[in-house]
């Protein structure tokens, strides 16, 4: 698990992330891995997932890191991104 340091605004396809239970707009950010073993296989893939948890209620939200083409960048961008909050 793979965890960003720090409290963070997150937009998810050009959209602000908001808690659903307190509208707050800040987040901690986890990464966690899933081993995907269908019907008692061998592990043949991973999931990854990013996870936000809300620091005032504590509600989780996981996303599933993607790619998508930005024709002004001319290449692949991830979907989310990541605003640092610095508190004074």
């Amino acid at each position: 698990m793979v965890r960003r340091r720090g409290t963070y605004q997150i937009k998810i396809r050009d959209k602000q992330l908001v808690c659903l239970f307190c509208q707050h707009e800040e987040f901690l950010h986890r990464e966690v891995y899933i081993d995907l073993n269908p019907l008692d296989e061998t592990v043949t893939d991973q999931l990854t997932l990013q996870s936000f948890s809300c620091p005032s209620c504590g509600d989780i939200q996981m996303f599933q890191e993607k790619n998508r083409f930005d024709h002004t960048l001319q290449k692949h961008v991830s979907i989310i991104e990541y605003t640092e909050v610095i508190k004074e």
